[in-house]
């Protein structure tokens, strides 16, 4: 079971595409072993599946496809999960790029989640367990605010 999540986490950097690559591949998967109708699939999405290995696909029968989708969405929802605030959009290279920079920083499976905050000023935000951290210039702005009026305030008079 872990095997068959590990190839589907291993270049699945956020929890939106691991989600959707599950469903995409149940979808296939079931489609081919209980339907004679082919699964709709998106071109992405027909890469992926193709990446992957044939003895991948044999360990999927009609008697267990169940209760391995069931387990590796049960064990989806255990992973750890950061979450970073960016004041830009993001792109599939900005993300390839922050979940392998993860990876190879930790050396373990951390999915994150890219979320828009446009009152971020040049940097980031990152959410951990619960734990808010902003290394945005904003914050620093915030830390030295007062600082910084009292400097403004020199040249006002």
């Amino acid at each position: 079971m872990n095997n068959i999540l590990d190839i589907i986490l291993k270049d699945s950097y956020t929890l939106n595409l691991v989600k959707h690559r599950v469903k995409t591949l149940k979808s296939y998967l079931i489609s081919q072993l209980f339907s004679r109708e082919k699964a709709a699939l998106e071109s992405e999405d027909l890469i992926w599946l193709n990446s992957l290995d044939t003895s991948f696909y044999q360990q999927f029968s009609k008697d267990n496809i169940y209760e391995i989708f069931s387990d590796i969405e049960a064990k989806i929802g255990l992973l750890p999960l950061l979450n970073i605030y960016v004041p830009f959009a993001t792109n599939a290279q900005v993300i390839s790029q922050i979940g392998q920079y993860l990876r190879n920083t930790f050396g373990k499976i951390i999915l994150f989640d890219t979320k828009f905050d446009p009152n971020l000023i040049a940097g980031c935000a990152l959410s951990w367990k619960g734990i808010y951290r902003d290394y945005s210039l904003r914050s620093k702005i915030e830390e030295k605010k007062s600082e910084v009026l009292v400097g403004f305030k020199k040249y006002l008079r």
